[in-house]
């Protein structure tokens, strides 16, 4: 018997089966364990696929972040939260990332601030080493890690991309404001923008991306173990867990601002007080150089000038103890006599650095009132021992004036 040719309808037929095969297979791979994101975030094809089991490989592997200058250190990177800003892109990624996150695995309960807190760490949000987010969230001109050699305390990852993602076919290096490396990226980075491209150094990409890392295998972030487990698997220190944690409550309860789009800044400088990179003994001594600066002693004495007057310590003359009109050497002050009010207010000015008085110019220093002492003593010993009637009697006279 000889096969007749299908009609139309009997080859539209043969489709259907055909779309439903194709379909279902579709339906296979979105949930296959690939990571993927897209649109706004509004419907179901939009949601991340994460991983049931926790990655292996960290996704930063820098002992000292670029985002945070060492000076600041934690504590002066949390104060000043709010003056350094999150610019607009960054800040939109990072709640998105918890929308995303929210729906493909509620039971995770990623938090908006934990995101942003590894951005501030790892990158300023996108604007170390001169870069700056543009209003697509890309950073620009691209943050670059150092070559992870292992030298100067880097980790040693020979190339895992081609240098496709690090520009560098030697050795890895992290790459976006999220700071991943290649090999990680490769397994988490998603395309979160819809742009077609997942692309690390985009703060869309890259902050879903790092959802994802977090939420993936079991855990609940909003219990302090388990937040703390995954901030560590993200990148293994304490010390940088220790920051991202108090940044992430900072920023929690409110402790930002919003900043455009399009701008670099500087990690904020410090204190020397507040200076991390110098010892604690340092810090104290800065302490006390700022409190005195801040309020000085009264009389306008400075730390190496307590008494007053810059030329002479003693005072500026005008009343009792510091006043008189007699010359600048003369043991009272820069017009003052040396009266026994002048010994005492000397004694105070020269431990304590304040006026003898209330209402009193400084009054010289001890070490002034006990000079003037010795030398009238020598004159009395002199004119006593020679017999020396008229000396004798100008040093009574010089010491009763």
């Amino acid at each position: 018997m000889r096969a007749g040719k299908l009609t139309r309808w009997q080859k539209a037929g043969a489709l259907v089966p055909m779309a439903v095969l194709v379909g279902a297979w579709g339906v296979a791979l979105a949930n296959s364990g690939l990571a993927s994101a897209a649109g706004d975030g509004s419907d179901g094809a939009d949601v991340p696929s994460v991983p049931s089991t926790a990655f292996d490989d960290p996704a930063s592997v820098q002992e000292a972040p670029a985002g945070i200058d060492p000076r600041a250190g934690t504590e002066g990177t949390v104060a000043t939260l709010s003056t350094d800003g999150i610019p607009n892109a960054a800040l939109s990624a990072y709640k998105r990332a918890e929308t995303l996150l929210a729906q493909a695995d509620a039971s995770c309960r990623l938090p908006w601030n934990l995101v942003a807190a590894i951005g501030r760490v790892e990158s300023n949000h996108g604007r170390t080493a001169g870069n700056q987010l543009d209003a697509k969230g890309t950073a620009s001109p691209g943050i670059f890690g150092p070559q992870l050699n292992g030298s100067n305390g880097t980790a040693k990852i020979n190339d895992t991309d081609s240098g496709t993602l690090d520009q560098d076919a030697v050795f890895d290096r992290a790459v976006g404001p999220m700071q991943f490396i290649p090999g990680t990226w490769k397994a988490v980075g998603v395309d979160a923008d819809n742009d077609g491209v997942k692309n690390p150094q985009n703060i869309n990409d890259a902050a879903t991306s790092a959802g994802i890392y977090l939420c993936a295998g079991t855990g609940d972030l909003s219990n302090p173990t388990d937040l703390r487990s995954a901030v560590l698997r993200y990148n293994r220190s304490e010390a940088y867990a220790d920051t991202v944690i108090a940044i992430s409550a900072a920023y929690a309860q409110g402790n930002f601002t919003q900043s455009p789009n399009n701008l670099t800044s500087s990690s904020p400088l410090v204190q020397r007080s507040s200076d991390q990179s110098i010892s604690a003994d340092q810090r104290q001594a800065a302490v006390v150089e700022e409190n005195t600066a801040a309020n000085p002693p009264a009389g306008g004495g400075t730390p190496t000038n307590p008494g007053g007057g810059s030329s002479n310590p003693g005072g500026g003359g005008g009343s009792t103890g510091g006043g008189g009109t007699t010359a600048p050497t003369s043991p009272g002050g820069a017009g003052g006599s040396g009266s026994t009010t002048g010994l005492v207010g000397g004694l105070v000015s020269d431990l304590t650095g304040q006026p003898a008085a209330p209402g009193q110019p400084a009054a010289p220093p001890l070490s002034n009132t006990l000079g003037w002492l010795e030398a009238k003593t020598m004159c009395l010993a002199t004119g006593l021992s020679a017999l020396d009637v008229v000396g004798l009697l100008t040093c009574i006279t010089d010491l009763l004036a």
